[in-house]
């Protein structure tokens, strides 16, 4: 079963990727789509696309973008990219905050 959020990552964290082609290769998550559980990784697997002369682009040609990974397939990492773990969220207050735990080193 998909989850239909992406609870574990948000914009801005650091990850390691667990499996793939890119296993072991580290990034920052530029942006989340939650709606089928995928994310956009900076440095992480780019891709060529060919693209039709249109009025954005009267040229046309071949560009590069980032492609969309599967969630479930990166960890979360801490901020100095060393130790993987896993976020939990914890009351303070009224508030919720967001807490890392580090689990394993690499």
């Amino acid at each position: 079963m998909i989850s239909d959020r992406v609870k574990h990552l948000k914009k801005g964290d650091t990850v390691v990727a667990l499996s793939g082609s890119c296993l072991g290769q580290k990034g920052k998550v530029l942006a989340v789509r939650n709606k089928d559980s995928k994310i956009q990784v900076e440095g992480i697997g780019t891709v060529k696309k060919h693209v039709k002369p249109s009025q954005q682009n009267p040229k046309g040609g071949i560009i590069e973008q980032l492609r969309w990974w599967p969630a479930c397939k990166f960890q979360v990492c801490d901020s100095h990219g060393k130790k993987l773990g896993r976020v939990g969220f914890k009351m303070v207050g009224d508030k919720k905050e967001r807490v890392f735990s580090g689990e394993r080193k690499k």
